[in-house]
């Protein structure tokens, strides 16, 4: 049984190449790598995590590169028992998939929700923590992450996005969500010139998803807790 499974997944195999190159530097061995490129985002994640086999994993984007060949003795050093641990992203944006540690024994019960089209990291995220495993940011074995960003990538995600965001806040509470974000890297958020306008719509966007979302839940979840306290009358 390896020490760490190191999970990826993207659209083809051959996206795969510049991680395979990476990872065949690294001084720590002990490892496998496990790739899906199998239907919708969550649906490769469950399918990697399903067929990883070490003690540790490793969530990694395929277009993200460690800065050290010592990455992964970092990730043995720093991995502990029911966490998740999000390390240093050259070019953060929040808590998500890409540099992500954590003790396997976690997945053995908890899956990605396929049914979201986005967010699928931020929902299991928000639903571990309600379980209570601790999950959060820690500074240290980096890697450098600048994905490219097309327009149709922007205008196709970044809606939808805001109204899972609001979601996940009506299926899990605030305290559940991603407040640990305000903690990421902002002195490494870098983004090439020609995404910067790109990045710039992509917020709007989400900004836009979140009133559309508010406007469907916020009446639900004062519903709710209004109910609630009928019932506890």
């Amino acid at each position: 049984m390896p020490k760490i499974s190191v999970i990826s997944i993207a659209k083809k195999d051959s996206d795969f190449e510049g991680l395979r190159k990476a990872l065949a530097n690294q001084t720590f061995r002990d490892f496998e790598l496990i790739t899906s490129t199998k239907g919708s985002i969550p649906e490769a994640w469950n399918d990697a995590v399903s067929r990883a086999k070490g003690e540790i994993l490793v969530f990694v984007e395929s277009d993200a590169f460690p800065l050290s060949n010592n990455w992964l003795e970092e990730i043995v050093k720093h991995a502990r028992k029911n966490a998740v641990l999000k390390g240093l992203e050259i070019n953060p944006t929040d808590l998500n998939l890409c540099n992500l540690v954590c003790d396997a024994s976690i997945f053995k019960n908890v899956r990605f929700d396929e049914s979201f089209k986005v967010r699928e990291d931020t929902e299991l995220f928000a639903r571990l923590r309600k379980m209570g495993i601790e999950v959060g940011f820690i500074n240290a074995f980096p890697v450098v992450h600048v994905p490219t960003r097309t327009w149709r990538k922007t205008l196709s995600r970044a809606l939808i996005s805001g109204m899972y965001y609001m979601k996940i806040i009506y299926m899990y509470g605030r305290k559940n969500i991603d407040d640990i974000n305000t903690q990421n890297f902002q002195s490494n958020y870098i983004h090439p010139i020609s995404n910067r306008l790109r990045v710039i719509v992509e917020n709007v966007l989400v900004l836009l998803g979140l009133v559309v979302g508010a406007i469907i839940y916020i009446p639900v979840i004062i519903k709710r807790k209004l109910d609630e306290k009928r019932w506890s009358a």
